[in-house]
């Protein structure tokens, strides 16, 4: 099966950002599309996989790194494999109910069959946040798709720890499993020296989670946002 791979960026996203995604991604040896445009994202993802003549399309952040080419290929495998998608697992904690747990676009693989019998956008609406509503149409067709769930996270938003339902938490620097390391909240200084410095890591092959916070902690003493 042919895989795409594609990565959107604003003109708010600090180079910084870019440039070690790439770093990432020329290491792993991946092939990126990389878009740089002031676009809605979930029409972008529409626009994509409209003009795709591949059979599995991958979507990765530019503040999203996979930790190794194998993720990749187990991400695209699995769509491939059900015909269906795989994506980091969100909840869209400011809109109700606040407990649906979705595949979100960070890293997010499907077929664009599946996309095709979906037939439904990826855009937001009153109640789902970008690939949220694609996720409810299949749950609704009753296709089953799969959410990497996170597994650590290095620091709590200024905001608090965004719930990942009743599973745990995530934040700044999120890990999701052996898939990828999620920044998050890219726009200031700290975390941006921070994803710089996890991107290297991965290329030199010193990338470990020692020292982060499990998502299900029990013992968070920090803020929590529900």
């Amino acid at each position: 099966m042919k895989l795409e791979l594609h990565t959107l960026y604003w003109d708010n996203v600090d180079p910084r950002i870019i440039d070690s995604h790439k770093k990432v991604t020329d290491y792993l040896g991946l092939d990126i599309n990389y878009y740089h445009e002031n676009t809605q994202h979930g029409w972008w993802m529409d626009h994509v996989i409209k003009n795709s003549t591949s059979d599995i399309i991958g979507f990765i952040d530019g503040d999203c790194v996979p930790l190794s080419k194998q993720a990749v290929i187990n991400a695209a495998t699995y769509a491939g494999t059900n015909d269906s998608f795989i994506g980091i697992a969100q909840v869209s904690n400011h809109i109700p109910p606040m407990s649906h747990i979705y595949a979100a676009p960070a890293f997010f693989f499907t077929t664009k069959k599946c996309w095709s019998r979906l037939n439904t956008s990826f855009g937001e609406t009153v109640r789902s946040d970008v690939a949220e509503e694609y996720c409810y149409k299949a749950e609704q067709e009753r296709v089953k798709y799969r959410c990497i769930f996170p597994t650590t996270f290095e620091m709590e938003p200024n905001e608090g720890l965004w719930p990942l339902h009743n599973y745990g938490y995530y934040g700044i620097g999120t890990t999701f499993g052996d898939y990828c390391y999620h920044l998050y909240q890219g726009r200031e200084s700290k975390n941006i020296e921070l994803f710089v410095k996890r991107c290297n890591e991965i290329v030199e092959g010193t990338f470990n989670t020692s020292g982060m916070i499990p998502s299900t902690t029990m013992n968070y003493k920090g803020k929590i946002v529900r």
